[in-house]
């Protein structure tokens, strides 16, 4: 896909698929460079403003994701019911409650489920730690979409959020199951897996998510792509808790794996 830019900077379906990949490979910032990017050249691209809006929730960046996913409601449904009345310069509260009523109003009329729109609200009561409403969004949306391995993996963390870690796991397994190389939602079965101290099976989660940022067996040093700092941080984290020091002192960017391998099965 940055091949794809690189010849052609116009085209936008390559800088949305780069920002879709980015963001599941765990690597927020990148992804929402590219997400922009393709909303420079399509503003009304929906699933690039969906993705967005998400990216900024991870990023700490509430009310640019309020106003994004404003415009996609009124970009997607712009004859159901009249706008809200959203300034960008209203406070995070006011601006969250706006437009939570209008996904709401929207999700009333419909007379089918349409999981984006539930995708959508449950970004809001995200943002709002209503995570019990966040976690029945997802899963309407899920019974439209019940092969949609990035909604279990948002159902997964929603549940994660509510200290529900084992049912988490299931959600991320399920993930999983539908996509084997989704690195996020292997990061995240990794975190929920130290939270109920299984720290040898989180320890493989993320040494199978690094070995994926390899090139045909390549160390990521040799011309691999850089994996994320969480998951090498987090790597870190579980030896602390296996109580590994000889292991915490082999991560680092660029490590050979297969030092790993005569201990763990990744």
């Amino acid at each position: 896909f940055e091949a794809a830019v690189q010849e052609n900077s116009q085209h936008v379906d390559a800088w949305l698929k780069l920002g879709l990949v980015q963001t599941q490979n765990e690597k927020e910032l990148s992804g929402i460079s590219a997400l922009e990017q393709c909303l420079k050249i399509d503003p009304s691209n929906l699933q690039a403003m969906m993705t967005l809006a998400i990216s900024y929730i991870n990023e700490g960046y509430d009310v640019s994701a309020f106003s994004m996913l404003s415009k996609w409601i009124e970009t997607k449904y712009p004859n159901i019911v009249t706008a809200p009345n959203v300034k960008v310069e209203e406070d995070r509260f006011n601006l969250n409650k706006a437009v939570t009523q209008h996904f709401l109003q929207i999700a009333n009329q419909l007379s089918t489920v349409d999981p984006d729109v539930q995708l959508g609200l449950g970004i809001l009561f995200y943002a709002n730690e209503d995570y019990d409403k966040t976690i029945d969004c997802f899963k309407a949306a899920l019974t439209v979409k019940p092969d949609d391995e990035l909604m279990w993996n948002r159902l997964g963390a929603s549940l994660a959020n509510s200290n529900r870690s084992e049912e988490a796991i299931q959600a991320y397994h399920r993930a999983l199951q539908l996509k084997p190389s989704f690195v996020r939602a292997r990061y995240n079965l990794a975190v929920s897996s130290m939270n109920i101290g299984c720290y040898k099976e989180a320890a493989e989660y993320l040494l199978t998510a690094l070995s994926m940022h390899e090139v045909e067996g390549v160390p990521v040093a040799s011309g691999g792509s850089i994996p994320s700092t969480n998951i090498l941080e987090t790597l870190k984290r579980a030896f602390i808790a296996m109580e590994r020091r000889d292991l915490l002192e082999k991560v680092q960017p660029g490590m050979d794996l297969q030092q790993f391998r005569s201990e763990f099965d990744f």
